[in-house]
């Protein structure tokens, strides 16, 4: 229902959403927390562009899964198994066919659990429309992998890589500088906190009922909270937003 409170969107980059008449909006939902580095992340279209002009685009083998497959391992680990899936509601299925507990991954910790020990979905960098299935376990798992398209698996392995990169460089430290997490707080004398501040996640501490109403408020004023009140909104890297909106942002979580 909130998606649909939201005007027609005519393009999107970084952080921001703009419509035809060009207003703007900061995107905190991003696509369910997928989109960590923002929108029209650098090189991804272009991966998928170069596979689609050589016409390879069913899933025929190739090797754009174990380009993935060592893309996944280098941010995991080069000890791990990774398996690839059409989806992850796929990888979730062949998972629970073996009677498989997991994890779901986020990039920077929440719910993150060690591949080690868990198998993990990790949530990839990119849509979900456009988001294989992946399972990463230490172990060797019985699971029946599925071909998929490798214009889909070109564009992960971009996106996996500039996640790598991401990681190393993103700095939200500037958050805590300007006093985010006091300002998220309210006054604890009173237990009136509004959020829990997991950086660069924020979660909303008010009812589900009047979160829809919280939403509101924030989309009249040009951001789009997360969707989903399980769900955490993203915050951009410190750096990466105006001195107004900086202020903008802190005033509404106050």
């Amino acid at each position: 229902m909130m998606m649909k409170k939201i005007p027609e969107i005519n393009r999107a980059r970084g952080y921001f959403l703009y419509t035809a008449d060009r207003k703007r909006y900061l995107d905190m939902a991003l696509d369910w927390g997928r989109l960590i580095m923002g929108h029209r992340q650098k090189g991804y279209g272009l991966a998928m562009k170069n596979v689609i002009d050589k016409g390879i685009i069913p899933g025929f083998p190739s090797p754009y899964a174990h380009r993935l497959k060592q893309a996944v391992k280098a941010v995991f680990g080069k000890d791990c198994n990774v398996y690839l899936f059409k989806s992850e509601e796929h990888a979730k299925a062949a998972l629970a066919v073996q009677g498989l507990e997991y994890k779901f991954w986020r990039a920077f910790g929440l719910n993150a659990c060690d591949p080690i020990n868990d198998p993990i979905i990790p949530v990839l960098p990119i849509p979900l429309a456009f988001a294989p299935g992946v399972v990463v376990s230490k172990a060797e798992l019985n699971l029946a992998e599925e071909p998929v398209s490798p214009v889909i698996l070109a564009g992960a392995v971009r996106a996996v890589y500039n996640l790598k990169a991401f990681l190393s460089e993103a700095d939200y430290s500037g958050w805590e500088k300007a006093g985010l997490s006091e300002t998220c707080a309210g006054t604890p004398a009173a237990g009136t906190s509004r959020w829990r501040v997991e950086l660069p996640y924020i979660y909303p501490l008010c009812t589900r009922e009047q979160y829809s109403a919280v939403w509101d408020t924030f989309l009249e004023a040009g951001i789009i909270l997360s969707y989903d009140y399980d769900t955490p909104s993203v915050l951009p890297p410190y750096g990466e937003l105006s001195e107004g909106m900086l202020k903008k942002i802190l005033k509404l979580f106050s």
